[in-house]
């Protein structure tokens, strides 16, 4: 016995109303080749179409499920608001559930589109020093990405318009499709949120992989926090206006396990805020020019001796003194290895005069004389008095790199503490919730 199907029904129906399929395909907006795919039962119309397909043939949307004609005695024990039958129902969940896993489909690729948006702005960063650059281009897939979600949600919706689906069905329907798209673009404001950090450095320079990966956790942690708030009133105001609906159980479940989370996130935000507080404290108060022990001198001698050492280093130097110069090399110089200093005018002065420093009490007295050749040195401290400014306090590099790793120990532990607070919260939520 032949099977009935959709599109055998669909063939007989239009072969009987003496259309061709590029007439049928004219009248429903569509390929003549999809048509063709539905008669060959390699795909279904949307459910959208089910009504439209049914009002040309003169049918009713279940015998075209059903893919045969109803016999006059079923006709005449069904009445026009309870056409249904068990074998239309199964065909119409059948579409439904398609449309579901077309419209996933879709969600993935998607997604993809983020992933590659990370990868482009991960390259432009590590690869060519560009971090800048990367942010606006991965921005630019995250863009579409989003915007591409957005259509795929209007056609799933559309879909299932007129499909005379039952309430509930059609409920579960779009609370499927709202979550999809949650996940989708939670995915992409991740995303966004790892490569935020990298808008905020220099144009033509890029972050290392550790610091990427630090503020970029760090920054994906607060856009999800941010999109969460969001979701939290757009799907409460979503329910309220009927966009999509709840039975009575589960809406009672859901309006509890809302009120939950407001106040599980209203005590977090609390939280963080008092822990951000002290970790900005620490920071200022034990920062790494303040935590660096440094060496102390309480002579003038030992402390010249110590400056004028010939030490080589590239470091930040935090003080100046005595004149200003420019250290220039020329091309020539560059090959015999001799520099030649210039002073702020651009006049041509000896080693002696460019590096030559002082430091003056509180009366601006000259105290002490020497010369800068140790540029190890990062920092000094001293107070003027009257005729002196003893004891002198003066920090290294290796010094400032020691604090600084105690400091960013510091960070670490910080970070740990906010992830426990977050996770703390979470548990609560989870453990107190309705299911």
């Amino acid at each position: 016995m032949e099977q009935k199907t959709i599109g055998k029904f669909i063939t007989a129906l239009r072969k009987a109303n003496g259309m061709t399929q590029k007439d049928l395909a004219e009248q429903l907006n569509v390929s003549d080749k999809t048509v063709s795919r539905w008669e060959r039962d390699e795909g279904t119309p949307d459910l959208s179409m089910i009504p439209v397909i049914a009002e040309i043939f003169g049918v009713t949307c279940d015998e075209l499920l059903r893919g045969e004609r109803k016999s006059p005695v079923e006709r005449s024990e069904t009445s026009e608001e309870n056409e249904k039958t068990a074998k239309g129902e199964k065909q119409r969940q059948r579409m439904l559930k398609s449309t579901l896993s077309r419209y996933q489909s879709h969600t993935y690729i998607v997604m993809g589109i983020s992933g590659i948006g990370m990868i482009v702005a991960l390259i432009c960063n590590l690869a060519c020093l560009k971090a800048v650059l990367g942010f606006l281009l991965g921005a630019v897939f995250f863009v579409a990405s989003i915007v591409c979600q957005a259509v795929f949600m209007n056609r799933a919706y559309l879909s299932v318009e007129d499909a005379g689906l039952e309430l509930q069905d059609m409920a579960m329907f779009k609370r499927n499709v709202i979550r999809l798209a949650e996940r989708s673009i939670g995915l992409t404001v991740a995303f966004v949120g790892f490569t935020f950090p990298l808008i905020l450095m220099d144009a033509y320079v890029g972050l290392s992989a550790d610091n990427m990966f630090l503020f970029g956790i760090i920054g994906a942690a607060v856009f999800l926090l941010l999109y969460a708030v969001v979701l939290y009133f757009l799907n409460a105001n979503l329910l309220k206006k009927g966009l999509y609906s709840l039975s009575e159980k589960e809406e009672e479940k859901y309006w509890h396990n809302h009120k939950l989370k407001g106040k599980c996130t209203g005590i977090l935000v609390v939280v963080l805020v008092i822990t951000f507080i002290a970790h900005q404290a620490s920071t200022t108060i034990w920062g790494p020019f303040s935590i660096m022990e440094g060496t102390t001198f309480n002579d003038y001698e030992s402390f010249v001796d110590f400056m004028e050492q010939d030490i080589k280093a590239e470091p930040n130097k935090q003080f100046g003194g005595g004149s200003t110069a420019i250290e220039q090399v020329a091309p020539s110089e560059a090959i015999t290895g001799t520099i030649t200093y210039y002073d702020e005018y651009g006049n041509e002065i000896s080693e002696e005069e460019a590096l030559y420093r002082t430091l003056e009490d509180i009366d601006g007295n000259v105290v002490c004389e020497y010369q800068d050749r140790n540029e190890s040195v990062v920092s000094m401290r001293y107070t003027p008095k009257e005729g002196t400014v003893l004891p002198i306090t003066v920090h290294t590099q290796d010094e400032l790199d020691e604090a600084r790793q105690v400091a960013s120990v510091r960070h670490v532990i910080f970070a740990g503490v906010y992830m426990v607070e977050a996770l703390a919260a979470l548990l609560v939520y989870f453990k107190l919730r309705k299911r």
